[in-house]
């Protein structure tokens, strides 16, 4: 077998790719509305945030409950809301804008060479 570390291992079974894909569009979503000059008071925010957390313990509750693999979109949307809402107070909008363009670099980085090192630890292989 090849090398572990460049085994791709990001493919459609288990609903992965989808809710990889998923999981950018929406946290792309959280990260424009955390922009300070679009206006997006802070409840609305929060309310956004809230609703992507729960999104990902969805999907993290089909990876662990039902056997599909959406662990990764799971774990990386409960980051990215927790991460902006922690910075998304008054001044702090700036550094929320940067957790999320962080996360979303990382989720693309995935998707684009299908290979996760989280799933590699979980022993998860979503193309076969």
């Amino acid at each position: 077998m090849g090398n572990p570390l460049t085994e791709v291992n990001v493919g459609p079974a288990g609903g992965d790719l989808a809710s990889r894909r998923f999981g950018l569009v929406v946290t792309a979503a959280l990260t424009v509305m955390a922009v300070p000059t679009l206006g997006v008071n802070d409840a609305t925010l929060r309310l956004a945030g809230l609703m992507v957390a729960i999104f990902g313990t969805l999907f993290l509750m089909a990876g662990l409950v039902f056997l599909q693999r959406t662990h990764y979109a799971g774990i990386m949307l409960i980051l990215a809301a927790s991460g902006i809402m922690a910075l998304a107070r008054p001044g702090g909008r700036p550094g929320a804008v940067a957790v999320g363009l962080s996360v979303m670099a990382l989720m693309a980085a995935n998707l684009l060479n299908h290979r996760c090192a989280l799933n590699r630890l979980l022993g998860i292989n979503s193309c076969r």
